[in-house]
Parts: structure tokens; C-alpha cells; sequence
């Protein structure tokens, strides 16, 4: 058993005197150990260090083990988080080339496609090709349409012609009173448009898209075209409205196109469409004279409608004779909008 009372009997000195010769026996003394060791404390007070059971080349394995997991444990959580950029040299890293990075090629693909449908719904798509900068660029053109609207979105490159350059005009437009009662030939409203490549069909405005740069307002014509059909403001409004928004696909026009000149912007135009009477709906064939048209009878929403009307025509006297009932309206309605156009070329006009 240790006797701890040798330790009551103990003084301790602050004298700094270096010539006493009690120093070393009453102060405390501090060992280093530069390696591992054993520290023995006897029943008297006396202190025997010795070397620990511990060699010394166990000693270093066991340092060089614990040096080692914490690198592994250092690249794992490393490899968890690729750096996209942000490398040593300072250049970008692709991040399909990472092993650990996960690049969904169908998700991406599953979004384009999405994107494409939502731009081309009830209508289609188009190119116009136009000269800048003593280069031909091929912008993409997608227009969409629902009951009550038509939507016109052109393509657009910013690196060449950026956004705040934009001019939009859009000429014919009726006032918001007049929506329901859009009659005439078309050529009565617009005689002042110009006809392109001597068409004789009717035109009922115009869509023009130019980008103004320069100090002397320099305009380079993006888009210029004539309205099938008639289109009215929105209430209140003085101009039919549009905006810059995100193209959200990738530019599919040309495969050798310049990355730079890629159309990452559209030019989104919407046209409330104006109709003869209250509560008939106009389907477009095409947005603008001399697109490709397209199949009424095949538009996806024309036909949801008409499964609708007939599933609650069914419940009554069926939907055949519903169905019959509704082309034979169409049939004439048709006919007797080809009469009044012809009664309209052929009507003199009359000085007042």
C-alpha cells in the first residue's frame, strides 16, 4: 500500500535562485519521453521509468494504419461530392466524366420532348431562314393554339442579337368590343399590307420581329408575316402583348449549326383569336400565310371537346345524331361564310 503522508512533509519553494542546492530535491521535475515507456511510482515515493512492452516497430504500424484509413476516409468523402469546377489548373470539369456522377440521358430527353409538346400543341413548327452578319441563321418557329388564342414563338440567338433589342409589332388587331363580330374579307381591314408572293389568300394583319442595334437604329427583320385570320386586343389593351422567355430546348434545326448562334430565346407572341359570332370556336390550319397547314380534324383538344360534347349527348338522344347534327351546322355555316366572302369581293365601293 502507498503511504501517502510523505506528501503532507512536502515544500515547495518560489525562490529563483539557481544556486540552491534544494531545487532538484524539493521542486517538481517534469520526464519528457520521447518514445513510448513504463512509469513505475515504488511504496517509498520513488519514480522508475522503464521501456513500455509496446516495441517500437509495432508502434510505427500502428501509426502508419491510422494514417493510412484516415486518407481512405478523406478520398471517400472527397469522391461523395465531385467538383464540377473548381480543379487544381482552374478549368472545367465535365461532369459526365466523373466516376462517381450520374447524368439521366432519358430524363433529359423525357424534358425535351415535354417542352416540344407543349410548343407545338394543336399546331406545329416551322423555319425561317434570314441573313445577319453576312451569315445565314435558321431560326426555329413553333406556334401553339388554344380556343381562344393563338401563340407564336420565335427563335432567337442573344449572342447576336440581345434581348433588349427586341422590337415586336403587331399590325390588324381589332378593338376587344369588336372580338365576337370579326366578318369581312380580311383585305377590307388591311389593304395597306402588303401581299407576299402575289397570294391571293385574305389577310387579316401583320407580325413583324426586328432587332434594332446600333446608334443609328439599324433594324435586322427576325420574323415578317401576314395573318390568316383575324385577332383582337386583350381588354384594356392598346397592343397585343408578348414576351422573352427561355427557349428550354436544345436548338434542333441544324445539327453543324455554331454553338453561339444557338436560338436560347423565344419571341412568345399571343393573339386572342376574333370569330364572327359569340361563342363559336375557330380552329387554325396555320398561324401565318404560306406556313405548312395542318389538319384541323386531328387537333387534340378539337377532339376532347367533341368526345365531351358527345359522351353528355349520350345521356340524351345519342351522340351519332348529335355528331350528325353538329356537321351538318359546320357544313353550312362553311357555305354561307364562302357566299358572304364573295358578295364582299364583288361589292363596289361607295363614295360618301
Amino acid at each position: 500500500m502507498v503511504d501517502y503522508s510523505k506528501w503532507d512533509a512536502m515544500k515547495f519553494s518560489d525562490s529563483d535562485s539557481e544556486g540552491s542546492e534544494n531545487d532538484d530535491d524539493d521542486g517538481p521535475r517534469v520526464t519528457s519521453l520521447n518514445q513510448p515507456g513504463r512509469v513505475t511510482i515504488g511504496a517509498d515515493g520513488s519514480v522508475e521509468i522503464g521501456q513500455s512492452s509496446l516495441g517500437s516497430s509495432s508502434t510505427q504500424q500502428h501509426q502508419q494504419q491510422q494514417q493510412q484509413q484516415q486518407k481512405d476516409d478523406n478520398a471517400s468523402s472527397s469522391s461523395e461530392l465531385p467538383v464540377v469546377s473548381g480543379s487544381i489548373s482552374g478549368d472545367a470539369v465535365d461532369i459526365s466524366s466523373l466516376p462517381n456522377a450520374k447524368v439521366d440521358g432519358g430524363e433529359i430527353q423525357k424534358q425535351q420532348q415535354k417542352r416540344l409538346e407543349q410548343l407545338t400543341r394543336n399546331g406545329g413548327k416551322h423555319t425561317n431562314a434570314i441573313t445577319a452578319k453576312k451569315s445565314t441563321l435558321h431560326l426555329p418557329i413553333y406556334w401553339s393554339q388554344d380556343r381562344y388564342a393563338v401563340t407564336l414563338r420565335v427563335g432567337f440567338p442573344t449572342t447576336q442579337f440581345p434581348s433588349r433589342t427586341i422590337r415586336v409589332k403587331v399590325v390588324g388587331a381589332l378593338k376587344y368590343e369588336d372580338r365576337h363580330s370579326a366578318v369581312g374579307s380580311g383585305s377590307m381591314m388591311t389593304d395597306y399590307i402588303a401581299k407576299q408572293n402575289d397570294d391571293d389568300n385574305p389577310s387579316y394583319g401583320s407580325v413583324r420581329i426586328v432587332s434594332v442595334s446600333g446608334s443609328d437604329d439599324q433594324e435586322t427583320v427576325l420574323f415578317n408575316g401576314l395573318l390568316p385570320r383575324p385577332i383582337h386586343l386583350n381588354h384594356e389593351e392598346d397592343e397585343v402583348e408578348f414576351e422573352i422567355e427561355d427557349s428550354g430546348i436544345k436548338n434542333d434545326v441544324d445539327i453543324h449549326i455554331a454553338e453561339e448562334t444557338c436560338c436560347d430565346r423565344f419571341v412568345s407572341i399571343t393573339m386572342p383569336k376574333a370569330v364572327p359570332m359569340h361563342g363559336l370556336v375557330l380552329w387554325w390550319d396555320c398561324p401565318i400565310i404560306g406556313f405548312p397547314k395542318i389538319d384541323v380534324s386531328s387537333i387534340q383538344d378539337r377532339n376532347v371537346s367533341n368526345l365531351s360534347l358527345g359522351s353528355a349527348a349520350n345521356n340524351t338522344s345519342g351522340s351519332s345524331s348529335n355528331g350528325a347534327k353538329k356537321e351538318a351546322f359546320q357544313k353550312a355555316w362553311d357555305e354561307a361564310h364562302d357566299m358572304f366572302r364573295e358578295k364582299m369581293k364583288k361589292k363596289e365601293k361607295q363614295s360618301i
